[in-house]
C-alpha cells in the first residue's frame, strides 16, 4: 500500500511548529473572550448575556479572516487561505443570527448548504 500523500520535508513542520500567526490565534481568542465578557457585562455596543456567543463567533469569524488575510500578505507563512476566509465568513454569518430578524434566524441554513454546493462543484470543476 502506498500513501498518497507526499512526505513533508524537515523544513516544512518546523516552519509550521514555529509558525508565529498559528501560536498568536490562542492569545488572540482569550482576548476576545475577555472583550465579549466586557462587553457583555457592561451592556456596551448592545451586546447582553443573552446574545454574547453570536458576537465571540462574529470575532473567531473575524480572526480567521484576518489570519488568511495576513497568510496571503506575507510570503514566509503563505498557504492555501480558501478554508480561512470560507470558514470565517460562515462564522460571521452564523454568529449575526442573534442580532438579525427572524427572516435571518430562519433561512440562514440555506447559506450553508448554497456554501456545500459551491465547494462540491469546486472539486469537479477548476475555476
Amino acid at each position: 500500500m502506498s500513501n498518497s500523500q507526499p512526505a513533508q520535508s524537515p523544513d516544512s513542520s518546523s516552519k509550521r511548529d514555529r509558525d508565529p500567526l498559528n501560536r498568536a490565534m490562542g492569545g488572540m481568542i482569550l482576548i476576545l473572550l475577555g472583550v465579549v465578557f466586557f462587553l457583555a457585562q457592561s451592556g456596551m455596543l448592545g451586546i447582553t448575556w443573552v446574545n454574547m456567543w453570536g458576537a465571540f463567533i462574529i470575532g473567531l469569524g473575524l480572526l480567521l479572516m484576518l489570519q488568511g488575510v495576513l497568510r496571503l500578505v506575507l510570503p514566509d507563512y503563505r498557504r492555501n487561505v480558501f478554508g480561512l476566509l470560507v470558514g470565517g465568513l460562515v462564522l460571521v454569518a452564523i454568529g449575526t443570527i442573534p442580532f438579525g430578524g427572524a427572516m435571518w434566524a430562519q433561512w440562514w441554513p440555506l447559506g450553508l448548504i448554497a456554501l456545500g454546493v459551491v465547494l462540491l462543484i469546486q472539486q469537479f470543476v477548476r475555476w
